[in-house]
């Protein structure tokens, strides 16, 4: 009986954290505050993270929106540096990352202007990867959508990140199974990255495997 309890206490307690979360995400995806880029500070570089790439391995709708208003921030002054971060492991097509710095190329982002980072195959990966080539940690700003830019944020943080603008991506409508999606994601990374950091701090070495 007591076995019995605990569980259902449990899965109680796990329906009311989902729950939570998941008007947090539902918050924070449809009222973040608008910001203009005139109201954003001078950066050392754009970070831009992919979304995937349609079934015919071409950008997708949340990556393009993202790829472009990048390049918007970049034409605006705000860095001198784009650091794309995406990589493409289920399509035949060429990295995420890949392609939107060649569409930063079209909209006429000079070449040393753009970093790519085409290994990732999620946020903490984004992080993890990308950070390492840039010239710096600090005064970044970050770009992703509203449902995506929390965890996205978090993550860079715990890689090692400091003074984060967080520039969104404000789409007008969202799918429920994206939000619910993204609700899993919160979780999971943080699990991850959690045991990532216990056993880095063992001194286990090579465990990007585990933050995908």
């Amino acid at each position: 009986m007591g076995i019995i309890r605990r569980s259902l206490w449990l899965l109680k307690a796990g329906g009311f954290l989902g729950l939570l979360t998941f008007g947090a995400v539902y918050l924070w995806s449809y009222h973040w505050p608008r910001k203009d880029l005139a109201t954003f500070e001078p950066a050392t570089a754009i970070v831009c993270l992919a979304a995937g790439l349609r079934a015919d391995g071409t950008l997708g709708t949340y990556t393009k929106a993202r790829a472009e208003l990048c390049i918007a921030a970049y034409h605006a002054g705000l860095a001198p540096l784009i650091a794309f971060s995406g990589g493409n492991t289920t399509h035949d097509a060429a990295a995420t990352a890949r392609q939107m710095a060649e569409l930063a190329r079209d909209m006429r982002v000079p070449e040393r202007a753009i970093v790519v980072e085409d290994r990732s195959e999620s946020t903490l990966q984004n992080a993890i990867f990308t950070l390492p080539i840039l010239p710096a940690t600090r005064d970044l700003i970050l770009v992703t959508d509203t449902f995506h830019l929390p965890r996205a944020a978090a993550s860079f943080y715990w890689a090692g990140a400091r003074d984060l603008q967080l520039l969104a991506v404000q789409p007008d409508q969202l799918p429920r199974r994206l939000l619910v999606a993204e609700v899993a994601k919160i979780w999971i990374n943080g699990a991850r990255a959690l045991a990532y950091s216990a056993f880095t701090a063992l001194g286990a070495d090579n465990l990007h495997w585990m933050l995908r």
